[in-house]
């Protein structure tokens, strides 16, 4: 569910700004050493673009809070992630040993299993048809909902500002209109 949801929040934050190079926004999901979880959507925003760049993520975030995920955005998210796999198990071979080294070792610092990916590929496949829209919404809504919110800026220009927490938070309030998606 990880890879399609972090896929479909990618492919909605690239449709707001198809301009933009690949990697000026994005999102992924970390896990920590004690359980917890990482959600973390960013914006590589030009001098002086702050605002627009956390009205955006704002947007981006109750959108998925409000609505969800669309069934057309889901299924490419699903088809992007196939396709990735597909990529990957061809590739197995040609992994270097220290590549695959450094996947081990981090498989093992999280504590969690190392899986190739053509057995990735086979239970994606056989997942799939269970993993729609509504069930990638329900998990999304309950990962997000069980965290703190917390919006860093790296402005040089907040360090003019009076009360730079208060300028965020107005500039990613202001962006939308649902009580149930304020920062507070």
């Amino acid at each position: 569910m990880d890879l399609i949801v972090a896929r479909a929040i990618n492919l909605r934050l690239a449709a707001r700004q198809p301009a933009a190079p690949p990697g000026k926004v994005g999102m992924f999901i970390e896990n920590g050493e004690q359980g917890q979880r990482q959600i973390m959507l960013w914006d590589n925003f030009a001098e002086g673009r702050w605002e627009p760049a956390v009205a955006g993520l704002r947007r981006v975030t109750c959108g998925l809070i409000m609505s969800g995920f669309t069934g057309d955005e889901w299924e490419a998210a699903k088809r992007g992630v196939a396709a990735d796999l597909n990529h990957r198990m061809a590739d197995m071979s040609k992994v270097a040993n220290v590549d695959l080294a450094k996947e081990l070792s981090h498989a093992v610092a999280d504590g969690r299993y190392l899986i190739p990916p053509d057995e990735l590929l086979r239970y994606a496949e056989s997942m799939s048809s269970q993993m729609d829209a509504r069930s990638g919404n329900t998990w999304w809504r309950h990962q997000w909902g069980s965290g703190l919110e917390h919006f860093r800026v790296e402005a040089p220009e907040l360090a003019k500002v009076t009360d730079p927490v208060a300028s965020i938070r107005r500039a990613a309030n202001e962006a939308i209109a649902s009580p149930r998606c304020k920062v507070h």
